[in-house]
């Protein structure tokens, strides 16, 4: 299959979990990109010849101006529209604050898991996380806070 004369190729992306007092750190996505205003995790492509972690720096840089270290590979999924995506906890440097690249990225903020949830414009992978995380997939950190149970049940 291809699109636009292209050949098409097996998509492989990063996700950056920075999470800080029970606040994970998200972005919604600019009108100029794919996906354009959904909420999400920031994050993109993994490059040719790079690994997830190496991935994820360079996508918070472009994104955010944010400089972090990326610390564990704790997940992986796939999406329903077939893109293979490494979830990797990093570690915000400390004196590093976000500022959006506004050809990618509307706005970003911190929020617990509970409102993000609620979110109406949410990336389909997001609620998939949770509910990894809920159904012990995977552990966070404590500053995390606990998954909720009922997350498990969450449709994505």
């Amino acid at each position: 299959m291809s699109v636009r004369g292209r050949p098409s190729k097996p998509r492989h992306g990063a996700v950056a979990i920075i999470v800080e007092d029970g606040e994970f750190l998200v972005i919604r996505r600019s009108e100029l990109v794919r996906a354009p205003n959904l909420v999400c995790f920031a994050g993109g492509t993994i490059e040719t010849g790079e690994t997830p972690h190496q991935a994820i720096e360079r996508e918070l840089l472009e994104e955010l101006n944010l400089r972090g270290q990326a610390r564990d590979h704790v997940w992986q999924s796939v999406t329903s529209w077939g893109t293979t995506l490494e979830w990797v906890l990093v570690d915000r440097h400390p004196e590093s604050t976000p500022e959006a690249n506004l050809a990618e990225v509307a706005e970003w903020m911190w929020v617990t898991p509970e409102s993000l949830l609620k979110h109406p414009q949410l990336l389909p992978s997001v609620p998939s996380f949770f509910a990894a995380w809920a159904r012990n997939d995977f552990v966070l950190p404590d500053r995390a806070g606990q998954p909720d149970p009922s997350w498990v049940k969450l449709q994505y």
